[in-house]
């Protein structure tokens, strides 16, 4: 007698700044391979070239600039220059390619997703995910974000957060204090740097996390 075959959940990947979706896509190669019985993914390119980038340059991308030309994510500035319009997109994205089980991103798309998570819980109440994994997550420096991070509930959804120990872009500590704004999160160390761990080591670590949602 044939078996049904399992549900995967459907997973959207936010990748990180200087990169898009085809580019994360590729260097999560070995998570995907590890996941593949669970899950299915789906990636999507933010919508800002860097200033000056060619249309060619396609690993030039970001979810928004703490200055006109530049992101730097150690940088406390006033701008945010198109983040709005981001968060038009991925509203836009979840609509027509939707519904999504969780959201998985990396450095400042999981800064994005943290900010996003916070939305959930109030202007942003009709998405329907129902896990987020963050890795080398951080809390955005710019001051128009201060507010989702001055709220005195944590977010309540279930959320994997994955720091590298030697992260040298973003340190272990920024990614602990996104972990803290959420309701018991998920933690899944590793010892190196800014990437997207997928060795043996993580496998269970991942495995377990979504388990739960299947």
């Amino acid at each position: 007698m044939a078996t049904s075959q399992q549900r995967k959940l459907k997973i959207l990947c936010l990748h990180g700044y200087r990169q898009t979706g085809p580019v994360f896509r590729e260097r999560t190669g070995a998570l995907r391979k590890m996941l593949k019985s669970m899950a299915e993914f789906v990636f999507v390119t933010a919508p800002h070239l860097l200033p000056g980038a060619e249309p060619t340059d396609d690993q030039l991308c970001g979810w928004w600039f703490s200055e006109s030309t530049r992101y730097d994510c150690d940088a406390e500035t006033s701008e945010d220059f198109g983040f709005d319009k981001s968060v038009e997109s991925f509203q836009k994205v979840v609509e027509e390619e939707g519904p999504f089980d969780g959201v998985l991103a990396f450095s400042q798309g999981a800064s994005f997703l943290g900010m996003i998570c916070r939305m959930k819980m109030s202007t942003l109440s009709n998405l329907t995910f129902k896990f987020a994994i963050l890795i080398a997550g951080f809390r955005s420096l710019q001051a128009a974000h201060q507010q989702y991070y001055t709220v005195d509930d944590n977010i309540s959804l279930p959320s994997l957060h994955v720091i590298g120990d030697t992260d040298a872009v973003i340190a272990c500590n920024r990614s602990e204090e996104l972990a803290a704004m959420f309701d018991s999160p998920s933690i899944l160390r590793h010892p190196g740097g800014h990437f997207v761990p997928a060795s043996s080591a993580q496998k269970e670590g991942y495995k377990t996390f979504l388990q739960q949602f299947l």
